[in-house]
């Protein structure tokens, strides 16, 4: 009777069933980290959350959270094309039940004589072309408590990182204009990861501060009660909305701008003859100079008018043979120099993470599209990378990179489990056990060949 079963890793288990010549298929690693996944978005209930989609369609056989799930894996994998989707996520049988599909969604799809696949690429472009970006936006808001609940991982350590990208959709056939946004994306960290929670997708000539101001708001409202450290850059300054987050629990560090008041009474107390440096690491700038880093600083400063509550602030000296560059950082609460400035470095690893996104993610190079479908990609992409981090921090001992592509290992399926396993160990099973093996060959070799989607030999 064909039907899919839902499997579980048991490596001692597999290994017991192969020492009796007992299997029931072995596929490429790569089906590995599609077994340890779906495993994962069980374990988590994607499936539902992704029912939190809209649907603006009149008429839904096809149900919201699979077009939602096949966007997922089509930026988890990085297939850079609708098109390339196509070829690689339809085409298998075992990567269709990866992604939630039944035996008959396989082969009959939702509508009939649509073929072998559950719906093609074009319908699921219709349909996030539906989705404007006020909808995406809600569903984000929709989606953002219930995901934490699962995937408690995803608030790391209490830091969050604020920081706009450019997004840019080319043009495409028949005189379809591109067009330029900005995404205004919210991530907290812990231990150099970033995983992000809210991204804000507004027109290229949006403020980031008026951005920014939206994507906190919504946060506080979605998961009340709770504390923050936020860093910022100096796009978002406003003493104000400062220190009203910090009224909310949220502390702020931020970079100081030249221009400010603060700046130049920062760099005034620096001048002090009583005034105490501490070394502190160097970054190595991009020629290669690697200077001398000093800070220092002082807590209850009160010269920003605009912001309503105390700052901490702290100089840092970069000091070169033949100059000095100095930074003035500043942050809510009573925060030491040191401190600061270790805040003040994490805001680089944002900048790494956004570089990666942008280069190994693509979601600034996604190819012609619906502008719609692009910006949905561009979220997707986010929440396939938010979600690769959690996989990653509950399977620390296979890092989760290595395995998006086929590797050097096998899955063994076993009944309802299966085990990953390099070939050495196989062959190690199979030659210690060569008489049961060879006695019990034609079941082995009908299992293999089931498995593989082959029909047995007429």
């Amino acid at each position: 009777m064909d039907q899919w079963q839902l499997v579980g890793e048991d490596r001692e288990r597999v290994i017991a069933a192969l020492e009796r010549a007992e299997c029931d298929g072995i596929l490429p690693a790569v089906s590995g980290f599609l077994d340890r996944f779906a495993d994962f978005c069980v374990d988590i209930d994607l499936l539902s959350l992704l029912g939190l989609l809209p649907d603006p369609r009149s008429r839904a056989s096809i149900p919201q959270a699979f077009f939602g799930n096949v966007l997922v894996h089509k930026q988890l994998l990085r297939i850079p094309s609708f098109a390339e989707m196509g070829r690689v996520l339809f085409r298998s049988p075992t990567i269709l039940n990866h992604l939630g599909f039944n035996w008959r969604q396989v082969n009959e799809g939702f509508y009939a004589g649509e073929g072998r696949k559950p719906f093609d690429e074009e319908a699921l472009a219709d349909f996030f072309a539906r989705i404007d970006r006020d909808a995406l936006w809600q569903f984000q808001r929709d989606l953002l408590p219930p995901l934490v609940e699962q995937c408690p991982e995803l608030l790391g350590d209490g830091t969050l990182m604020m920081d706009c990208i450019d997004v840019t959709v080319p043009a495409g056939h028949h005189g379809r204009e591109g067009g330029k946004y900005k995404a205004c994306v919210l991530v907290s960290y812990r231990e150099g990861c970033i995983y992000p929670l809210l991204c804000l997708l507004g027109s290229e000539h949006a403020a980031d501060l008026s951005l920014g101001k939206q994507v906190m708001k919504a946060l506080l409202e979605l998961l009340p009660g709770r504390t923050w450290a936020l860093l910022l850059d100096r796009g978002f300054i406003d003493g104000e909305w400062i220190g009203a987050l910090q009224r909310q629990g949220v502390d702020v560090v931020i970079g100081v701008k030249t221009s400010m008041h603060l700046y130049e009474d920062a760099l005034g107390l620096a001048r002090l003859e009583d005034t105490k440096w501490t070394a502190v690491a160097a970054p190595k700038y991009k020629d290669g100079e690697l200077p001398k880093r000093y800070v220092t600083g002082w807590q209850g400063l009160e010269t920003w008018q605009s912001c309503p509550v105390p700052l901490s602030a702290a100089v840092i000296e970069d000091r070169f043979d033949d100059q000095t560059k100095r930074y003035v950082i500043a942050g809510t609460g009573e925060v030491e120099a040191t401190t600061l400035h270790e805040q003040f470095r994490k805001r680089w690893e944002i900048e790494e993470a956004f570089m990666e996104l942008t280069r190994y993610w693509n979601i600034d190079d996604l190819g012609s599209c619906r502008h719609e479908v692009y910006l949905a990609q561009v979220y997707f992409a986010l929440l396939a990378y938010a979600l690769l981090r959690v996989f990653a921090d509950r399977h620390e001992h296979d890092p989760p990179d290595t395995a998006l592509t086929p590797g050097r290992q096998l899955v063994v399926y076993w009944r309802d489990c299966y085990a990953i396993l390099l070939p050495s160990e196989l062959f190690e099973i199979v030659f210690a056990h060569l008489d049961r093996w060879r006695a019990n060959q034609q079941r082995l070799l009908e299992a293999m060949r089931y498995c593989e989607g082959r029909p047995p030999p007429q």
